[in-house]
């Protein structure tokens, strides 16, 4: 039996490429990379400056600042596969010592470079670093200095180890960042349904906030309870409910890595936290959405193969918080706590392969009823009279061409989920074939079965219609592999004869397992951009203008905008809660003829005094060319026709793209 040892990034590792090799073909990959980030630069300077009729200083100072670069790390690539590479080596190890006298100088440079590189590439400079090929290049080199700081801090820390540790960091730091355009105080809505989340987050606050009460949401819940905390604090402004959701999606990404690493154990703080912050990426990549981590986080930290009793309330209580979530994560938490027990359990500890799987059968039983009983309690408290919306997403359209390339997704549902876990499931896959007599059939059966069940799944609820843009529908998924990576990577698969099962460690499987993640993440867009504060406010102002004036003969329905409504932008209009854009859109996709035909009706009446949507159109999109061309269509057949049947354009506002409506 073969008993690996503990990765520890403090101590020189076996199995990785000597540092010169490592330095050789990362410049070598820096080189290569040279020549199409210049031509997309050289591009996109050339095309502004047609343009405009004169080429920027600006532009031409960056392209012979770049080309000077790349001409340097030719002459370093070369001189690495010279004799020279022995002086040049060490000129760098005798730079590396003169830096690491201090503790702070190795901190501080590795910072500062991160800094550097935003403050050029995504800032100062962002309109000329537009291309992904410079971004990516200038990474690259921004990357192999940080490492070059790591190893003056830490002198035992391998070079290979380095260059990945600082390629994760950033990428982290980088991804954080694209974060940033969601906390603006721009009032109208930052994409399509993004405002429209803090009206669901709103209901069960209505009484103080509408002054009467309104249903809660039918879909996600467990989203909106989360959401819906910063209205505890009473009176927040709509910027702080958006840095709330920024906290959310990226705190709990960080939780789950912290309760992985906790249940873990790795050898170290340090390699904890590279731990945290690779699993974070790892699920961001979906991305899996932050109140579905609260299952996880319970259940990884509950988690006690001794003690029965602990890892049940854990997965009830994860169960319960499931059973307000989605439908396709009720079985989850009992799953998971199925994985940790499979992987540390073998099956000789019982009597016999029934007994043995007692354990994760009462699990999922009880998991199963505590979703089931969550949801039909949040269905009778909901204060919904007609609760045939809670059952919507089972009479959707299931549209089985989004798995594969599309133009609502150009790499396709399939291609994407098996390019980002394909690592992982070779370093499963290798790791359990070399070493077989570690573990029993029943142990492997089930983690197959579980992970195939997911893998399925998440594949049916990726062609729903309104679904299929990214691969978060294959979140459970992509939360079992990580744990089944995690738990074999650091050796808490115990093998049937005792002691950890063997784990195929590969410096090429640790390359692709680091990198896919930080490449997957890396487009942040620019994180920099303002939007026109001055413009909004006038739109806003006409808005409010034209709403109170009209809406003093009767109702006012804002379809789309209503956190105006709800932030005090637009006062003394009374909301009207019927008919908002997520849940009117979720009825159009899923024909739900009842709710639309009673849409149609308050229209044809004439309900409404004034309407606020988006701006409508009624062209009809072609699935083959257009991206989200059923729910397009679905939208246009169902909701716009009737709309402007019955009613006429009063005025548009293009930039927040909103148009508002009267009776004709």
């Amino acid at each position: 039996m073969v008993t690996p040892k503990t990765i520890n990034l403090e101590q020189p590792e076996r199995g990785v490429p000597p540092a010169l090799w490592v330095e050789r073909f990362f410049c070598l990959f820096l080189v290569i990379l040279a020549v199409p980030a210049i031509r997309q630069l050289f591009e996109i300077g050339s095309m502004s400056g047609r343009a405009v009729g004169f080429y920027s200083w600006q532009w031409v100072g960056l392209l012979a600042v770049a080309i000077l670069l790349a001409l340097a790390q030719v002459l370093v690539a070369v001189s690495l596969f010279t004799p020279l590479s022995g002086r040049l080596c060490s000129l760098v190890a005798r730079l590396s010592t003169w830096a690491g006298r201090w503790a702070w100088v190795g901190l501080a440079g590795f910072g500062l470079t991160w800094v550097v590189y935003v403050g050029v590439v995504l800032w100062r400079f962002d309109q000329h670093f537009a291309a992904p090929y410079p971004r990516l290049w200038l990474f690259g080199l921004t990357t192999g200095v940080g490492a070059f700081f790591l190893t003056a801090r830490w002198r035992k820390l391998p070079v290979f180890w380095a260059v990945l540790v600082s390629a994760l960091v950033y990428g982290f730091g980088l991804k954080a960042l694209s974060f940033l355009p969601d906390v603006s105080t721009y009032p109208f809505s930052l994409s399509w349904s993004e405002a429209s989340r803090y009206y669901y987050a709103s209901l069960p606050y209505a009484r103080r906030l509408y002054g009467f009460s309104i249903p809660l949401s039918a879909l996600h819940p467990s989203r909106y309870l989360l959401l819906g905390l910063p209205f505890l604090l009473g009176g927040t402004p709509l910027w702080l409910h958006r840095l709330w959701q920024v906290f959310l999606w990226l705190g709990m990404s960080l939780a789950a890595g912290w309760a992985l690493m906790r249940t873990l154990r790795p050898p170290n703080r340090w390699v904890s936290l590279i731990g945290v912050i690779w699993a974070a990426l790892f699920l961001l990549q979906g991305p899996v959405y932050y109140h579905l981590l609260v299952c996880v986080v319970l259940v990884l930290v509950g988690f006690d193969r001794q003690r029965y009793g602990k890892t049940l309330f854990f997965v009830v209580l994860a169960s319960l918080w499931a059973g307000i979530s989605r439908v396709n994560w009720f079985p989850v938490p009992a799953m998971l706590a199925a994985v940790l027990y499979f992987l540390e359990t073998p099956v000789q500890t019982s009597r016999s392969w029934w007994q043995y799987l007692l354990r994760p059968l009462g699990w999922g039983v009880a998991g199963l009823a505590a979703a089931l009983a969550a949801q039909a309690a949040y269905v009778l408290v909901s204060g919904h009279e007609d609760t045939s919306g809670f059952a919507s997403t089972f009479t959707s359209a299931l549209l089985w061409y989004r798995l594969l390339p599309n133009p609502t997704y150009p790499m396709g549902v399939l291609p994407a989920i098996l390019l980002i876990t394909a690592p992982a499931l070779t370093f499963l896959g290798v790791s359990v074939g070399q070493n077989r007599k570690a573990w029993h059939p029943l142990r492997l059966l089930g983690l197959g079965a579980i992970l195939a069940a997911l893998f399925a799944g998440g594949l049916v609820v990726s062609t729903k219609i309104g679904g299929g843009s990214n691969i978060h529908n294959l979140d459970a998924y992509l939360v079992l592999v990580m744990v089944m990576v995690g738990g074999l990577w650091f050796g808490r698969g115990v093998s049937e004869e005792g002691g950890a099962a063997f784990a195929w460690r590969h410096w090429v499987l640790a390359v692709f397992l680091l990198v896919i993640p930080v490449a997957w993440n890396f487009n942040v867009g620019h994180p920099f951009a303002q939007r026109d504060a001055r413009q909004a406010e006038a739109d806003l102002k006409w808005l409010r203008e034209f709403v109170t004036f009209h809406g003093q003969d009767g109702e006012v329905l804002f379809i789309t905008q209503r956190q105006l409504l709800l932030f005090g932008k637009i006062p003394g209009i009374k909301l009207v809660p019927d008919y908002e854009l997520l849940t009117l859109s979720e009825m159009a996709i899923s024909n739900h003829q009842g709710y639309l035909e009673r849409f149609r009706e308050d229209l044809r009446n004439h309900r409404f005094r004034v309407i606020v949507t988006s701006m409508e159109n009624e062209v009809v999109k072609d699935p083959e060319q257009s991206s989200f061309a059923e729910e397009n269509n679905a939208w246009v057949e169902n909701i716009t026709v009737y709309i402007r049947k019955y009613y006429q354009t009063a005025f548009t506002l293009p930039v927040p793209n909103v148009e508002i409506f009267l009776p004709k």
